[in-house]
């Protein structure tokens, strides 16, 4: 759980490409149009690299989204 009581996202490297470009919901990879808020960041690293993003799910409601119960979700 992150500091505002939401579930951490997912780390980056689960992530595909549309969601690690903020296109798709982290969370269940819809695609998103409007009405999209940030989950968070998405840590990761690869070697020296820093692959950290800011990541957005569709919305409370998503289907996928972990319970803030539940934690960390590590599927994408």
């Amino acid at each position: 759980m992150n500091e505002m009581g939401r579930p951490k996202p997912p780390r980056a490297k689960t992530l595909n490409g549309w969601q690690y470009l903020g296109w798709h919901c982290c969370w269940c990879d819809a695609p998103i149009w409007q009405g999209a808020r940030s989950a968070g960041r998405a840590e990761g690293r690869e070697g020296a690299h820093d692959l950290s993003i800011e990541v957005y799910e569709c919305g409370p409601h998503c289907p996928k989204r972990p319970s803030v119960s539940t934690g960390y979700n590590q599927s994408p």
